[in-house]
Order: structure tokens, then sequence, then C-alpha cells
């Protein structure tokens, strides 16, 4: 019995390593995706690496903002700028990058910060703008205007507390009643404390804001920030079905049949190619119609915007498909380059894991993908509120990977 059962072992194990493709694929999978994902979330477990960088624009006329920068830039989790390309920042610049996507968040410190900081008998106020990318998470913003808060409240006790003692020491004299001692002690707590901690409402707030020109009425929910990356995840699975059913006709000889009618090659792949692109189509609208119905997800303000960027994420998505068609020659082959191409893409394209909390050069790296480009698209659309111009030139680079997929597919396609 157990040299039968040995016998079936090794039979199985020659018909799998019989092709070397198959071998290669299933052991690169889960090591290519362990290998991204460590990198892009490296920085929330080794201290001092993958820090968050914060645009700081100081207007203050004192030294209180840049003290507070300088606390916060010394805490390993975040890195303060306060330059950029060698200028100083400006609050224009500051959104002009966000826009663009090098950063994601920036603090604006006003002209009388430092004044209000050091008032005394006065009770003005100041704010802070929090300036932040929509498609940032809670998880990520809450955070750091708590850290904010905690380091304004600490210089606030800094700044005042010589003058607080002065102005006891200038106040305290014998002769006072129960009364002025009372009211004394009121002015001094006042004086020391500034309402930062247990008074009404601090003297200083930080205020969270999206850069001018996008339009966010309320920032994103759940939803919002997941939906687009799970969305497009799932669009690109379509490759599965396609290649599976090219390999099966091949297999089964119905592509020689084709060949035989009075059909060109080229009619022949459009008919087989075109249902999968509306079934990625159909995809997309049951996807969004249902997050928009049932979870009452915005779908922003351009509705087509949305349809060209859909259009456009359906082609490329079809397009790797055709690709993996022209490429594989068997089940084994096609099942490992599916799943090695989706997975590895997803997570450079931010599907799992937010980009922006990824290194520089892993950012740079996800734009190899259609992935990176089409959930950058959705989030404008979706989140941040931009319309059809905003996407129009990352629409037309998931048409470039497309044409780039069908091309190569196509040349490398077999009919047997």
């Amino acid at each position: 019995m157990l040299q039968q059962i040995l016998a079936l072992t090794w039979k199985d194990l020659k018909i799998f390593f019989k092709d070397p493709g198959a071998v290669v694929l299933i052991f690169l999978q889960p090591f290519m995706f362990i290998v991204v994902m460590s990198y892009a979330l490296g920085g929330l477990f080794e201290p001092g690496k993958g820090a968050i960088h914060i645009l700081a624009v100081n207007q203050d006329r004192g030294s209180q903002a840049a003290a507070i920068l300088q606390q916060l830039d010394a805490l390993d989790a975040f890195v303060v700028e306060t330059r950029w390309e060698g200028q100083p920042l400006t609050r224009e610049m500051a959104e002009r990058l966000i826009v663009e996507g090098k950063r994601n968040l920036a603090l604006i410190f006003p002209p009388d910060f430092s004044e209000v900081l050091e008032q005394i008998a006065e009770r003005h106020s100041t704010r802070i703008v929090f300036l932040a990318d929509p498609t940032a998470s809670a998880q990520v913003v809450e955070p750091i205007q708590g850290t904010l808060q905690g380091l304004i409240e600490r210089r606030v006790f800094i700044a005042r507390m010589p003058k607080g003692i002065d102005f006891l020491l200038d106040t305290l004299a014998p002769q006072m009643s129960r009364e002025q001692r009372e009211a004394f002690k009121a002015q001094a707590e006042q004086a020391i404390s500034g309402g930062l901690v247990g008074g009404d409402s601090p003297v200083v707030t930080v205020e969270r804001e999206a850069p001018t020109g996008m339009r966010v009425e309320k920032y994103p929910n759940t939803f919002q920030q997941n939906v687009p990356g799970y969305t497009i995840y799932g669009l690109f699975w379509i490759v599965s079905l396609l290649t599976s059913s090219v390999l099966r006709e091949r297999r089964e000889g119905t592509f020689r049949r084709l060949l035989a009618a009075p059909m060109r090659r080229a009619t022949i792949l459009a008919g087989k190619f075109l249902p999968y692109y509306l079934i990625n189509l159909v995809q997309l609208l049951i996807m969004l119609g249902a997050s928009s119905l049932l979870f009452k997800m915005s779908l922003g303000y351009s509705s087509l915007g949305l349809v060209v960027v859909s259009l456009a994420a359906a082609a490329a998505s079809t397009g790797l498909g055709v690709l993996i068609a022209g490429l594989a020659r068997t089940d084994s082959q096609v099942g490992g380059l599916t799943v090695l191409l989706l997975l590895t893409m997803s997570a450079l394209g931010g599907c799992f894991v937010p980009r922006f909390i990824m290194p520089d050069w892993l950012k740079t790296l996800g734009l190899i993908t259609p992935h990176a480009w089409a959930l950058d698209a959705y989030q404008d659309l979706l989140v941040r509120g931009y319309g059809l111009r905003e996407v129009l030139p990352k629409a037309g680079a998931l048409l470039m990977f497309a044409a780039a997929f069908f091309g190569i597919g196509i040349s490398r396609f077999r009919f047997d």
C-alpha cells in the first residue's frame, strides 16, 4: 500500500514539474506579494522609517510656531518640510503640491499665532489650518491633529508661565480680602492656562480643510475610501475568466473550426474579447450603483467623468486578459501568472494600502500599473470632487495601458 501511495505521489510530482513556468509562478506568487506589502507597510513597524511628510507654512510673526514645528519634526513619525526646491513654502505652493499628489498634508500657521499664545489678559483666539487631501483617512489625520494640539498646549504653558508668575507677584498683597483672593485665583488660573486646559474652548484650534478647487462638502466615509480600491481590484479579475475561456476553446479546437469559417482573424478576436469588456462595465455599474443605493455613497459631481474613467479602466482590464492569454500556454501558467500579476499590481497600485503612506520609490513604481491610475481617477471623482477635465489625463493613461496590452497580446496570440 505504501509503495502504491509513493508511486502515485511521484507521478503527480513529475506532472507538476513538467511545466517549469507553472513551478516558478506558484512559488513566486506569495514571495512577490510579501515583498510588496512588506515595503509598503514597513514604516508602520520600524521607528524612523516611513515617516509621514507634512508641509508647513509658517506665517507667524513670532517664534512659537517655529518651536512647535521643531518639536513635531523631532518625532520619529513625522518629517516637517518648510521649504520646497529651496523656496519657503506658501499656502498656494502647499495646495498645489497636494493637488498634484506630491504631498497629502500641510499645516498653515497664522501671523498672530505667537501673539495669541503669549496673551495674558485678552481672550483672542486663532486657528491653524490643516490642509489634507480628502483621500487621507481619519486614522491618519486625527492622530496628527491630536499630536499638534498637545504640542500647542505644552507651548502655551511654556510661553505664559513667566508672565503668569509676574502677574502673581505684582498682584499678591497681604491686605487682600477673601473675595479679592478668590477673584485673584480665578484670574491667575486664566492667565496661566489661557482656557486650553479645563476651559470651555481653546484659544488655538486645528481645523481641517481641503485644498482650493476640491469640492468637498463633507469628508468621505469609509465606503468612499474603500469602494474605489476594491472595485479596481475586483475589476481586473476578469483576466482569469477571459484567459481560461481562451485556453479551453484552444484545447477543444473551437478556434480551428472558426478559422475555417469565412471570417477574418480580427473579427474572431473582437467577438471573443468584447463580451468580457461588457461584463467589466456591468461589474462597475453594479459595484458603484449598489454602493450608492445601499451605503448612500456619493458618486461625485461628474457623471460623464465617471463614464469615461469606467470605459478606460474596463479596456485596460480586458487588455491585460488578452496579454496573459497571448503569453500563457497551459492552465497552470494561466493560474499562476494571473494571481501573480493581479495581486502584485493591486498592491503596488494602492488597492490594499493607501499609496501616500508608501515610500517614495514604491509610489513611483506603482505608476507602472493601471491600478494606480484607475484608483486615482476614481478618487478624483468620488472623493476630491473633480470633474471630467481633471481625470482625462488619467483616463488617457489607462487607454495607453489597454493599447499596449492588446498590441502585445494579439501579436503573441495563437489560435491552436
